[in-house]
């Protein structure tokens, strides 16, 4: 049975913060914004939505784009890590809420950056194995729940977002084989503390430098392909600087490679999806790796090839 990505749904919220608009209070230079982390306006979800309501438009968006029978609907998986309570978890909360199937499986997946690749690996093992033919793997994270106002390093870079993937067959894209990994014991350079987002940028700029371009040549190499084959790289949109780091080391040119996060940041999970949702459509492009990294420390990447 070969699964893969049928289309992809996508909601940002339309509240935005303007950066440009803390430039005294945090002291950093015009070009900051601008060459470093890429984000001039962040998106802020509405306070009365949480993560499975921001599920619940994401899924709305893709219903959209391509009508689905809630009724065929196997599995749903919610990959975030600031979920509406600690119990139930997420996946019950929006199985409730899209009012789905009692023969429809849902659970979650506690992942940051890397939870996209993660979970399409997730999701598409388990439909495999089980005979499942449609599932929609969701990404939400609202870090506005967390992140300090007050902090520089993290304040001026996440943004909010939901994204609903629908894994079927006749897919546009499907995985190749995934690479993973997890540096559990650098664990606390992105953590809460007093339940507010702490990041330790440099520490995590230096994780990227020495593990993600080497792991994107190996996926890339067991898919059978080159890195001049990849017709584009999407990469977790971390901050400008971050990709830009990624891109250098592979030698690889700026239009295979999007970073498209100024008006909207770092939205964690979501930020593969958003950027692939606009990239698939181009059916000229048949090769797509895609490589998410951040907490944990965990990374995973794949390539996702045209059938």
């Amino acid at each position: 049975m070969k699964l893969g990505i049928k289309e992809i749904g996508v909601f940002i919220p339309e509240q935005r913060i303007d950066n440009t608009a803390k430039q005294s209070k945090f002291d950093f230079k015009d070009t900051f914004l601008e060459e470093k982390i890429g984000v001039f306006n962040t998106a802020v979800k509405d306070p009365a939505d949480d993560c499975t309501d921001m599920c619940v438009k994401a899924f709305n968006a893709l219903n959209e784009k391509i009508s689905i029978d809630k009724s065929e609907i196997d599995i749903i998986i919610v990959v975030t890590q600031n979920p509406d309570a600690r119990m139930p978890h997420a996946g019950a909360i929006l199985h409730g809420k899209l009012d789905l199937s009692p023969k429809c499986a849902s659970f979650d997946i506690s992942l940051g950056c890397s939870g996209f690749v993660y979970g399409l690996s997730t999701i598409v093992s388990l439909m495999k194995e089980n005979g499942f033919r449609k599932g929609i793997l969701f990404t939400a994270d609202p870090y506005s729940k967390v992140v300090d106002p007050e902090d520089r390093n993290t304040s001026l870079l996440f943004g909010d977002a939901a994204t609903a993937t629908l894994i079927a067959e006749n897919a546009d894209l499907c995985p190749g084989k995934f690479t993973f990994g997890t540096l559990g014991s650098k664990f606390n350079e992105i953590c809460l503390v007093n339940d507010r987002l702490y990041m330790n940028g440099q520490a995590v700029v230096k994780f990227v430098k020495r593990f993600i371009p080497d792991d994107i040549r190996k996926v890339v190499d067991m898919n059978g392909l080159t890195l001049g084959e990849v017709d584009r790289f999407i990469l977790h949109q971390g901050s400008k600087f971050m990709v830009d780091i990624i891109k250098e080391d592979l030698g690889i040119n700026g239009s295979k490679a999007p970073f498209d996060i100024r008006n909207y940041g770092n939205t964690v999970s979501s930020s593969i999806p958003i950027i692939l949702e606009k990239e698939m459509k181009d059916k000229s492009s048949r090769n797509f790796l895609i490589s998410g990294f951040g907490i944990g420390l965990s990374w995973g990447s794949c390539v996702l090839m045209r059938p």
